[in-house]
């Protein structure tokens, strides 16, 4: 990388592209990092498969965890992303921890969760924290913490009025 680091700044005369700073290793495990987690993992019929491959790359994930098929775990910094036990996340759930024009920020799903299906989870500029025996509707937009014992749901989630946070 340091030759190719060269080229860009004494031939080409501008500024070297920001992966010739990564090592070798790192080139290599990104794609293939990116490739497990888009293509073979959410396609796995078998939870307990897909549970292990994910906790494989980076992901912290409790015990007694379910996670769909088509689920997409965003993996630019799998260790930000945070489940604890008992969670049930359904068929096609996203998640992002970073977008444009922001760091990278952590998702927490706090214990006995329940993430309904087709619902995304973005962390914002801050972060997020889904709370412990919360209730995520299907189909919603989580753009912020959302209580523990609470039920959220829509586009964007609002925590539902009958709601009884603890």
């Amino acid at each position: 990388m340091y030759f190719i680091r060269l080229f860009y700044t004494y031939i080409l005369r501008t500024e070297p592209p920001y992966y010739t700073y990564y090592s070798p290793w790192l080139v290599f495990w990104k794609p293939l990092r990116k490739f497990i987690n888009v293509v073979i993992i959410p396609s796995l019929p078998f939870n307990t498969l897909r549970v292990f491959l994910y906790r494989a790359i980076g992901y912290k994930i409790g015990k007694n965890v379910f996670i769909g098929m088509k689920c997409y775990l965003d993996d630019m910094d799998p260790s930000l992303t945070s489940i604890g036990d008992n969670v049930t996340i359904s068929y096609g759930c996203y998640f992002a921890c970073h977008g444009k024009h922001q760091s990278h920020t952590p998702i927490v799903i706090e214990r006995g969760a329940y993430l309904g299906m087709r619902c995304s989870v973005i962390s914002g500029k801050n972060g997020l924290i889904i709370g412990e025996n919360s209730i995520i509707g299907a189909g919603s937009l989580v753009l912020q913490s959302i209580p523990p014992g609470s039920s959220a749901y829509g586009v964007p989630a609002k925590v539902a009025a009958g709601s009884d946070p603890l």
